[in-house]
């Protein structure tokens, strides 16, 4: 099931997904950092804030969205009953900040979009499992974005997160583990190859691994861009987290990145060269309120981390070709908020860009970004 639903509208730095009851009270802690390279101060003379939100991006070709959320709206909220949480749509945008809804059912989305643009992969959450049924059946629907269409893909017992693969060929998603009931929080990733002829197959965990996964997480299921890698973050029993790199090719599982459960990594995408991976790391505030989220690059390779944002967590995803920029949504205010970042000489980003989206379309908050590859120059 996708765990992408919060208890309350998401505040700033705030994850959605699965097991997220836990690594909140994780993040209540004591933070202890793990080792990383140090940030260069930030640059005198930077480039003045850019009022139109993602800065840099273009559409692709005819289609009308630079990037697609799931969002939250007024109509999600009020639809809110005792002991649930607002649903979620997925909504198009456009690089004036307007947003159109790609989804209308208040389904609770988990989605991937395709790097051309033109299909999102949706699975819906529902909310009440038939009585029929022992364990809720969720759909994979591919939306094509310009008409409308849905086509189905996939019929799984309680899929959870989807990512279509660069060049289309194949789906990965998150399921429950075959020795695993469904239904009870955890999920571990799968493939399944298009158009879906045969059940998905699941990934099998690193012989070294020091437990069983508890729960993947939305937007952590990333595609290296070449498609022969996938890389996803486990949280284990401990409520410590893994970066775990798949070569799909010859199913080789490593761990990349180890962080304690004072720490919750709350999005991963990969460069759009291959060689990194973006993760945000979610921290307890300072005693004085200030936040202690950060960014930090992964290198594929060696698996070395080096901060290059603070004060940011959320949904984090590069949004320029060369990886010279990355975009955030940031829930702070009445209204989403898309940032964008630009590297500056020493590798660190700086705040280039900042403004409001979907205000026309009542949306409150966004948990969930992704931005197809074709829109990135």
């Amino acid at each position: 099931m996708d765990g992408g639903v919060p208890a309350r509208r998401p505040g700033p730095g705030r994850r959605l997904r699965a097991g997220a009851s836990l690594l909140g009270v994780a993040t209540l802690l004591v933070a202890c950092a793990t080792p990383v390279e140090p940030v260069a101060s930030r640059p005198t003379g930077a480039a003045r804030l850019d009022g139109t939100p993602f800065a840099g991006l273009s559409a692709c070709g005819s289609r009308p969205f630079v990037a697609v959320v799931r969002g939250f709206t007024t109509a999600g909220e009020s639809a809110e009953g005792p002991g649930s949480s607002p649903s979620s749509d997925i909504l198009g945008v456009r690089q004036d900040g307007s947003v159109t809804p790609v989804t209308n059912d208040l389904g609770s989305y988990a989605f991937g979009l395709a790097d051309d643009g033109a299909t999102v992969y949706a699975s819906p959450t529902p909310d009440v499992a038939p009585a029929a049924r022992a364990a809720p059946a969720d759909g994979v629907l591919a939306i094509d974005l310009a008409t409308g269409r849905r086509t189905p893909v996939l019929q799984a017992t309680d899929v959870g997160e989807v990512a279509p693969a660069p060049d289309g060929s194949t789906l990965a998603l998150t399921l429950p583990p075959a020795d695993v009931p469904p239904d009870t929080g955890t999920s571990s990733p799968a493939l399944v190859d298009l158009p879906a002829a045969a059940n998905p197959r699941r990934l099998a965990p690193p012989a070294t691994s020091r437990a069983a996964t508890v729960a993947t997480a939305s937007r952590d299921l990333t595609w290296s861009p070449d498609a022969t890698r996938l890389a996803f973050v486990v949280t284990l029993p401990d409520a410590a987290q893994e970066v775990r790199v798949t070569d799909t090719t010859s199913g080789a599982t490593t761990t990349l990145h180890h962080v304690d459960a004072t720490v919750a990594l709350q999005s991963l995408d990969w460069s759009p060269d291959g060689t990194a991976l973006l993760a945000a790391e979610g921290r307890a505030p300072s005693a004085s309120g200030r936040s202690r989220d950060r960014a930090v690059e992964i290198d594929a390779t060696t698996g070395r981390a080096t901060v290059v944002l603070r004060g940011v967590g959320g949904d984090l995803a590069y949004s320029a070709a060369d990886g010279s920029h990355v975009t955030a949504i940031d829930n702070g205010g009445s209204v989403p908020v898309a940032r964008t970042w630009a590297r500056d000489a020493g590798g660190r980003f700086v705040l280039t860009a900042s403004a409001a989206i979907g205000a026309a379309a009542e949306l409150v908050a966004a948990d969930r970004i992704d931005i197809p590859r074709c829109a990135m120059r």
